[in-house]
């Protein structure tokens, strides 16, 4: 292990956006304990990365993990939550214990994963939490709205955090990506009632999910991301957010800040309620994400990645 190298803690690695900063991660030299419930103890080490069983709404699970890395390495630098699900529907389609699934992994997940390291790196007077929120952290769309809350609830735990551990030399990150490829239906499940004829909201939801995979299709690659981790993981002095992702979804950020409430919500609303047209591609803005630093949400006031637990 180079001396410079961290011990690191990813949840969520079993693919998509986890699995990319787990892998660029142990490739830039850093001991990488990469944790989904796809993981079992069999599953092969690749060099730095090591594949660990996990499942981020399982405390006992996490707090054993977590002492099984304090004694094989000795710390842990750096915990980085990026385990996710998401459910498509409406708020009336959508079972009550759909939607908490969602935030038991999406919120409770990192809260239970940041108590079992805490102690860890407080008592080392050391220590670096980058908790994934999105840009729906920042504001939603239809048919999203379990998703929206677990990652606006991850927007302010994560300020409160940040303030809580700044004497005891933890750094503390937000990183909110826009669209990024996940490669896979199966990380966009939809309610169980949300296909049926009889939804009075169906014909709007079919609209809005063929733009919502559109969009993903055509996002940001995980690689890009990873990329800009790797960097807020070397950063002396990370800052509290990272807005990352296509410049014209970042673009929307701003905007909300500027135009009246009322405004805002017809722009979104009518951008997902013709849903993807045949032919028609949404035009872009290239941009790369500067130095180590991303782009930033402005004001501090304050899709989709979708890493998993699976």
């Amino acid at each position: 292990m180079k001396q410079d190298s961290k011990i690191i803690f990813v949840t969520g690695a079993s693919s998509g956006l986890g699995l990319a900063v787990a892998t660029h991660l142990a490739e830039m030299g850093n001991i990488v304990y990469a944790g989904a419930r796809s993981y079992r103890d069999e599953s092969p080490d690749k060099g730095n990365l090591k594949k660990v069983y996990l499942d981020v709404t399982d405390q006992a699970g996490i707090t054993a993990l977590t002492e099984r890395i304090i004694e094989m390495e000795g710390r842990i630098d750096v915990l980085i939550n990026c385990a996710a699900i998401l459910v498509l529907g409406s708020v009336e389609d959508m079972t009550y214990e759909e939607f908490e699934k969602v935030l038991l992994t999406n919120t409770c997940g990192v809260v239970r994963t940041c108590k079992a390291v805490l102690p860890y790196m407080r008592n080392r007077n050391e220590g670096q939490i980058i908790n994934f929120s999105s840009i729906m952290g920042l504001f939603a769309i239809p048919f999203q709205s379990a998703y929206s809350a677990s990652k606006f609830a991850i927007e302010g735990f994560t300020e409160a955090l940040r303030m809580e551990t700044r004497n005891y030399g933890i750094k503390v990150s937000l990183v909110e990506p826009s669209d990024h490829k996940s490669g896979s239906q199966k990380y966009r499940p939809h309610a169980e009632a949300a296909n049926l004829l009889s939804s009075p909201y169906r014909d709007l939801f079919l609209k809005v999910t063929s733009k919502i995979e559109y969009d993903e299709a055509n996002g940001s690659e995980p690689e890009k991301l990873a990329r800009l981790i790797g960097r807020i993981v070397q950063s002396r002095r990370p800052r509290l957010r990272y807005l990352t992702g296509k410049f014209d979804q970042k673009l929307s950020v701003l905007i909300k800040k500027l135009v009246p409430g009322r405004l805002f919500e017809s722009i979104i609303y009518s951008y997902y309620k013709d849903g993807q047209k045949k032919g028609k591609s949404k035009e872009s803005i290239p941009t790369e994400d500067n130095g180590n630093e991303g782009l930033e949400a402005p004001n501090s006031m304050d899709n989709n990645e979708h890493s998993t637990n699976e």
